[in-house]
């Protein structure tokens, strides 16, 4: 396990020691914008907090990779008493989700979270059929990458990120990520439909 307070925070490959005057550069090279790997065991803890004051828990929310395949990776989501599995493509495109074998969700084709570089100022569009069960349907999403780098500052300390926000088909923005290419997976996530944000508080690679 490894917690980085108030320290550097895994900038080296950036060129940024964090709390240094020199502002951060506007643009992170490409290569280290490629696509990352993961590995079993990679772990990343989060502390998951409401966005609004009045009411609301906080709590430690742990994604951890349990499968790396040819075809992509699972990843085991805890909170609580609350456990599922996420499926990604090798891409980190998101294709569907289960709790205990019971499917949650489903993406088709899979929704692309990411597409490689993930340069600032890139966006990109999508169809797809998703299914819960509830709301099924066919959707659109925009997915748009803000044009500088952004400092970010969370538990595990402060970290060079490329925000990335995800629009619904009426443009309306429903969560926004920051990633952090050390980090492999992003240091700060936010959804502004259930209202709640998760900062990164440690950080286990496998």
């Amino acid at each position: 396990m490894v917690r980085w307070r108030g320290g550097i925070g895994l900038l080296a490959l950036l060129s940024l020691v964090a709390g240094c005057s020199t502002p951060p550069p506007s643009k992170p090279p490409e290569d280290a914008l490629q696509r990352p790997e993961w590995r079993v065991g990679d772990r990343w803890v989060f502390r998951r907090m409401p966005t609004s004051q009045m009411g609301g828990v906080t709590s430690l929310v742990t994604h951890e990779v349990i499968e790396a395949t040819p075809d992509g990776y699972a990843m085991r989501i805890r909170q609580l008493n609350e456990e599922f599995t996420r499926y990604w493509t090798r891409d980190f495109h998101l294709s569907h989700q289960e709790s205990r074998g019971r499917p949650l969700n489903r993406f088709e084709p899979p929704a692309r979270y990411f597409e490689w570089p993930l340069l600032p100022g890139r966006s990109w569009s999508q169809e797809f059929e998703y299914r819960d069960g509830r709301t099924d349907g066919r959707y659109a999403n925009t997915w748009q990458v803000a044009k500088e780098l952004a400092r970010v500052d969370v538990t595990a300390g402060v970290f060079l990120a490329v925000r990335v926000d995800r629009l619904g088909g009426a443009g309306e923005r429903l969560d926004s990520y920051w990633y952090s290419p050390p980090v492999r997976y992003w240091v700060r996530f936010e959804d502004y439909r259930q209202r709640y944000f998760e900062e990164l508080a440690e950080l286990s690679p496998g």
